[in-house]
């Protein structure tokens, strides 16, 4: 049976080392797609108060050539990014043990990678590949069969839980609503839309965050 395995990596020995030290509460995904080429993970998805801030602080990245945004969004882009360099010591040490990488995710200055196995064999090797290699490696979680992704457990950004803080303290979700969708977005001084994406988003981080924390009470 596949063993899954959640590990946490500091940014030097994986990606964007500089970026993270100073993008505050900002997430950054690597998008999973099925090369069909030699070019390591090409898209990004950027999730901040200020997704532009992070986009140039990752663009100015020794390792990145070029980053051009697909989507832009008021707290979410996804951007093409083209990679210069060597691959970091810790994808190295994840292809020569034949490690798949589910999902990486960076918060708060921190990438935490979910990693498929084909046995617990092949992870005890790949830890120690990386502790030869001088590569620290903190292991969250392990688990047979389908894994728990860094995604189901997000954070909220500043700029998600102010819309939160706002929409309870005006009655937006109280029957009857105390405020339109309209109003609302006056109050927080953006669009329509843009307010109706970001509580979107904000209730989808803070339910998956309760209902993680659910699973564990019982499993």
């Amino acid at each position: 049976m596949a063993v899954h395995a959640t590990v946490a990596v500091a940014p030097r020995e994986f990606l964007l080392g500089r970026a993270l030290a100073v993008a505050g509460d900002a997430r950054i995904e690597l998008e999973c797609a099925v090369p069909l080429g030699d070019e390591f993970a090409p898209y990004l998805t950027v999730s901040a108060d200020d997704p532009k801030t992070v986009c140039d602080l990752v663009a100015a990245e020794p390792s990145v050539y070029q980053l051009e945004p697909l989507q832009r969004g008021d707290d979410e882009w996804l951007v093409r990014v083209r990679w210069t360099g060597p691959r970091s010591p810790v994808l190295t040490a994840l292809r020569d043990a034949d490690a798949v990488c589910v999902e990486a995710v960076a918060t708060r200055g921190t990438w935490h990678l979910t990693l498929r196995f084909d046995s617990h064999e092949q992870l005890t090797d790949c830890y120690h590949r990386c502790l030869d290699r001088d590569i620290r490696l903190s292991v969250e979680r392990v688990q047979e069969g389908e894994a728990l992704r860094p995604s189901e457990s997000r954070a909220l950004t500043s700029a998600q839980r102010e819309a939160l803080a706002t929409a309870f303290d005006a009655g937006y979700f109280a029957v009857p609503r105390g405020v339109t969708l309209a109003e609302l977005a006056d109050r927080l001084g953006i669009s329509d839309t843009a307010a109706s994406q970001r509580l979107r988003r904000a209730l989808q981080n803070l339910l998956a965050d309760t209902l993680e924390a659910d699973a564990r009470d019982l499993a």
